[in-house]
């Protein structure tokens, strides 16, 4: 029997049965990078992105955006946003398109009534443009999910409001948080270590006692710290240092393999098309037209 491929896209369109404040409910999760995701922007439309693995770029208005596992982002009506020239990478993200009217317009949301909706619209109109979420984001987005698959009743309407409104009270809430201090430290102290070996493979209980950290703690920290492994922060390291020296025509695709701790060009260029959704051969070539 032949295996069945898990679904890297699921997207719920909620204008489909009637809804005309919810409109979309996404949710990518990859194993490996995609196309960039082109310019575009959505007329009186709300974008909240959950980033709950790996890390994510994105461009608004010509401003780049680092998304990391654990991170809120935010997209405004009429805002023209893309991921750059970054693919979308490897990682689960979800994604919520939300109609906000414009002007004098007034409208019910999720069946609240007109002064409550008015003030839905404003809480999130002046959510931040990026920040920090909780693991809890993620249950309630899958419930949302659970529950539109459930059988189509009266009570189901009603669930998938309440799982909707719990999702973005929790947003609103994330947002009113103030930032915890980050060990940002650490994280310059595994940079640094990381560029200083680029050329060699990291060993991570190396990288756990640079930071003072067992290796089962540090494991633990660093995925909560950065929403990703460390093996995946590495190679991700190693790939952009590489995508650097593959747009100077001076270095061999080998040399750079090599350069960067891989042990043959073909391993190096499994992992760089993985992580960048084309060969390094590829990426030199898209460079230099550009």
């Amino acid at each position: 029997m032949k295996k069945k491929q898990p679904v890297e896209r699921d997207i719920i369109d909620f204008r489909r049965s009637g809804w005309n404040d919810i409109m979309l409910l996404g949710k990518y999760n990859y194993k490996q990078a995609h196309e960039e995701l082109p310019p575009h922007s959505h007329r009186q439309t709300l974008e909240i992105c959950y980033c709950s693995k790996g890390e994510q770029i994105y461009e608004v208005n010509g401003t780049l955006y680092k998304i990391k596992g654990g991170d809120l982002f935010v997209t405004f009506p009429g805002e023209v946003h893309s991921t750059g020239k970054y693919p979308e990478e490897k990682g689960e993200l979800y994604w919520m398109m939300i109609r906000i009217p414009t002007g004098k317009t007034k409208q019910s949301f999720l069946q609240y009534d007109l002064t409550l909706a008015s003030e839905w619209h404003k809480r999130l109109l002046n959510l931040p443009r990026h920040f920090r979420g909780n693991n809890h984001l993620r249950l309630l987005l899958e419930e949302i999910f659970r529950v539109h698959k459930s059988a189509k009743t009266a009570l189901r309407q009603i669930e998938l409001r309440h799982s909707i409104a719990s999702f973005l009270l929790e947003v609103i809430s994330a947002a009113r948080t103030p930032v915890l201090s980050r060990q940002t430290g650490r994280m310059e102290k595994i940079d640094s270590f990381i560029k200083e070996k680029i050329d060699e493979p990291v060993v991570l209980d190396e990288v756990a006692k640079l930071v003072g950290l067992s290796l089962s703690r540090f494991k633990a920290w660093f995925k909560e710290e950065t929403g990703t492994t460390p093996l995946d922060y590495v190679l991700k390291y190693k790939i952009r240092t590489a995508c650097e020296w593959l747009s100077k025509p001076d270095r061999s695709i080998a040399d750079i393999a090599f350069e960067t701790g891989f042990q043959n060009q073909q391993y190096f260029s499994t992992v760089f098309k993985k992580y960048m959704g084309m060969s390094p051969g590829e990426y030199r070539k898209d460079a230099n037209i550009h």
